[in-house]
């Protein structure tokens, strides 16, 4: 039929129909019974050649191989086996896919959100400006803060360098509202189990079919959904790139039970389908076949329980994209001159009216019964899916995302069609291995029963008894007579028969099967058995980091396929999200509000985090450092490290770089400090030599001045008193205007003279008294009889104590006279 051709989707993209002309539930019907054709175009139809493939690739990955091919290779396929073979297939191939799958589900990923609108780049370059005008003018803020008794910078941690502010830059600088967007969108993915159950689902896929799948919607409460799409049901156009980003329509074909159905599309719920139609639809679905062939009760209208209700039906579920254009006149009014917009297009234009075209992209939903042809839902999609840039709102996605790695005319090459043929082949080799053992022949003998007939032991009765056979299978060892009576040569009783077949068969084999594991290994890109030779002591560390990078390099696409669409599923949950709180859900209020998403623009990515093998390199390499360099601890937080390192690891490595050179330039700083504090010293010791030298210099001079100054008072005093004194010698009298002369003279010369004789006179008393009591300390000590003359001695009678200073007085008093004056 021409409505079912690819003309409908033509005329459908390209003609110059409404909104409402394209939501017609008879257009809907024509499209989706279009796109049913492609599903079941026979067996050389894409849908059907694709599916049979991944068929055997599950099969294959699961060990369920089809091993009936095997037996015709093998001629075993007649009547009569001989052999009896155990035809179980290897399960190498679901070995490699685990072990692939094990490898990828170590590894960890999160949705990253960044903010891209203009309002949240101010605030992060304003945060920045802050923080660097803090670091600049730190010192000064702590001296002005001292000084008020005020604080002045913010409470929070300042980076110390500008090195550590564009690393906070780069791993911490987050607004609040990317926080709880990044938050609220993991939550969203971790509820549904795309980071464990379905995730491990989704690689499998990757790795058994080469194609994964997610179907993302919002439900009328504003609650976002992400459901797992499986490839062998899916649909999409022809589409060259690895995303399909250019495919027209996409879907896939699900099972609904008759219960679903009614719920969503019943009269009673506010749909179109009665119980009769429902009723019609579940006679198509495979629990039909029943041996009672239920007919339709006109009860079962009224019962609130059905027969019929758990049965499934398959149901054609997808989305077109296409461009609508929507016409407004614009009317400028002739008295005040403002602008009215009307929704539509006239005729005829006024002079005073302009047609304006509004063009966007818009997604189109239905839902259709494949086998009855129903019709369930066409029509613009609710909640569709737009971005959240105003500048974009004209665009729409896909509820669908989809990815085929290595797509090649819709087809690509998954792990077990790698490996197919060597995998075959091993396979055959195990039973040729199986038949080749069934069939071996232990070792024989070959025997001459006439040669052993004449055997002669002699005549010995003993002898007679003598069993050959019993004889040979016991010792190995036959004794025979050469010839026999007439001298003719008797050939030998018994001869063995070595299998010697069975060996080198056997050694061929088992080359055969190494030979086609080693192809194996070429196709797949990696050794499934680098694990088992990681343990032999040969292999060092290096190597295995080596084989490593070099196997994931192999077979790493196959993750980044379920990477990049989780990708295009967190974009549009992104989405979906924005609208969700946008518009008033309580779904996610609890974690981010309306005004935390006004005005933002969310960028979404899939951060890969980090390898437990990275990390461990990387404290590896940190260690190492510590110990060669134990004052780096002083400069470098390992918790740190450790806790951004499972963020990036390469981030992690910048802060070791900035760590190493922020060491390095301390220890080259106190080495400089240490050089100037020495220079200085020795400079301070000098100036303190120099200052030392001329204070020693100055108290030489100070000392000499004294002395010449007080030489020069002596030589004036003597002068003055000898020039006194000279008058008095020759009997002359002091002329009246020398009287006060001569009284100072005499009572500023001569008389201090006189008092410090007194005084050196009692001095000498005092010594000669402190003298003769140790002396007479020392004799109390002594022996008797010089305490006795000591005491003798001391009593002297008055006269001599008398005459004693008298002598004393005289002396004195000559020596003042005979002083010059």
């Amino acid at each position: 039929m021409m409505e079912k051709s690819a003309t409908i989707l033509k005329d459908f993209q390209l003609n110059d129909l409404s909104i409402k002309d394209k939501s017609q539930k008879e257009y809907g019907l024509k499209i989706a019974q279009y796109i049913d054709t492609t599903i079941g175009g026979g067996i050389t139809s894409y849908y059907w050649t694709r599916n049979n493939r991944y068929k055997l690739n599950r099969n294959s990955a699961n060990g369920r191989i089809n091993m009936g091919k095997f037996q015709d290779l093998l001629n075993f396929n007649g009547k009569v086996n001989y052999a009896n073979i155990n035809w179980q297939s290897i399960r190498i191939v679901n070995r490699i896919i685990s072990g692939l799958v094990g490898r990828w589900m170590n590894r960890n990923e999160k949705i990253q959100i960044t903010a891209v609108d203009n309002l949240s780049q101010d605030d992060k370059l304003q945060e920045y400006k802050e923080l660097e005008y803090l670091i600049t003018n730190r010192a000064y803020l702590a001296k002005l803060e001292q000084e008020s008794g005020m604080k002045v910078t913010p409470d929070r941690e300042i980076p110390e360098t500008r090195d550590d502010l564009n690393l906070w830059v780069k791993q911490f600088q987050r607004l609040p509202e990317e926080i709880l967007y990044e938050l609220a969108c993991n939550d969203i993915l971790q509820a549904g189990g795309w980071f464990d159950v379905l995730k491990e689902k989704m690689l499998h896929d990757s790795a058994e079919v080469g194609f994964v799948g997610t179907y993302t919607w919002m439900d009328e409460q504003g609650v976002i959904h992400v459901d797992y799409v499986k490839p062998e049901n899916a649909l999409y156009s022809y589409s060259e790139y690895p995303d399909l980003r250019d495919t027209t329509w996409r879907g896939q074909v699900k099972s609904m039970k008759i219960s679903e159905l009614r719920r969503k599309y019943g009269k009673e719920f506010g749909g179109t389908l009665t119980e009769q139609e429902l009723w019609d639809i579940s006679a198509t679905a495979k629990d039909f076949q029943y041996n009672d062939k239920l007919r339709w009760d006109v009860n079962w209208n009224i019962t609130a329980f059905r027969p019929y209700d758990e049965w499934n039906v398959d149901v054609l579920d997808f989305e077109i994209k296409t461009v609508d254009t929507n016409s407004y006149t614009a009317v400028t009014t002739k008295k005040n001159k403002s602008t009215i917009l009307k929704k539509g297009r006239d005729e005829k234009q006024a002079e005073n009216e302009e047609v304006i075209d509004e063009t966007n992209w818009n997604i189109y939903r239905g839902v259709m019964v494949r086998v009855k042809q129903i019709m369930l839902e066409w029509g613009l999609k609710r909640n569709m899916i737009r971005p959240q840039d105003p500048k974009e709102t004209g665009n729409a996605e896909f509820s669908y995302s989809f990815y085929m790695y290595q797509n090649y005319s819709l087809t690509n090459l998954a792990v077990p069609e790698k490996i197919e043929e060597p995998a075959d082949q091993m396979i055959l080799a195990r039973l040729k291995m199986q038949q080749l053992v069934a069939k071996m022949r232990p070792t024989g003998a070959l025997i001459n029963w006439d040669a052993l007939q004449s055997i002669d032991y002699g005549l010995g009765d003993a002898n007679k008894t003598i069993d050959v056979m019993k004889l040979y299978d016991q010792t190995g060892t036959l004794y025979y007579r050469g010839k026999d009576d007439e001298g003719n040569q008797v050939p030998v009783p018994i001869t063995e028969l070595a299998n010697s077949g069975f060996l080198p068969q056997m050694q061929g084999l088992i080359q055969l099967y190494q030979f086609h594991y080693s192809v194996l290994k070429d196709e797949l890109g990696e050794d499934p058995n680098m694990a088992n030779q990681a343990l032999q002591p040969r292999v060092t560390t290096g190597n295995i980091d080596t084989a490593q990078q070099v196997a994931a390099n192999a077979t790493d696409y196959m993750y980044n396929a379920y990477v990049d669409c989780m990708k295009q599923t967190a974009r549009k949950i992104s989405c979906l999200l924005n609208t969700s709180v946008t518009y008033g859900s309580q779904a996610y209020r609890h974690i981010i509000g309306a005004d935390e998403v006004k005005s933002r623009i969310f960028n979404t990515d899939v951060k890969l985090l980090p390898t437990g093998q990275e990390i461990m390199m990387l404290d590896q390499k940190m260690n190492q450092a510590l110990a060669s360099n134990p004052q780096l601890a002083m400069f470098l937080d390992t918790f740190k490290i450790i806790r951004i390192a499972k963020e990036d690891v390469k981030l992690a490595e910048e802060y070791y770089r900035i760590s190493m050179k922020k060491m390095q330039e301390t220890l080259q700083a106190q080495a400089m400090q240490n050089q100037q504090m020495t220079i200085q010293g020795q400079m301070q010791s000098a100036q303190m030599a120099e200052q030392e030298r001329r204070k020693s210099l100055e108290m030489e001079l100070e000392i000499k001045k004294r002395i010449s100054d007080a030489e020069t008072t002596n030589e004036l005093k003597k002068s003055m008193v000898a020039g006194l004194f000279g008058i008095y010698q020759k009997g002359m009298a002091v002329p009246a205007e020398l009287k006060p002369l001569e009284a100072e003279i005499l009572q500023n010369i001569a008389m201090p003279l006189f008092s410090e004789n007194i005084n050196a006179e009692d001095m000498m008393a005092a010594q000669m008294a402190q003298q003769q009591q140790q002396a007479q300390q020392q004799g109390q000590e002594g022996e008797q009889p010089e305490q006795e003359g000591a005491e003798q001695e001391e009593q002297q009678s008055p006269e001599q104590e008398q005459a004693e200073p008298q002598e004393g007085e005289m002396e004195q008093q000559q020596q003042m006279q005979e002083q010059p004056m």
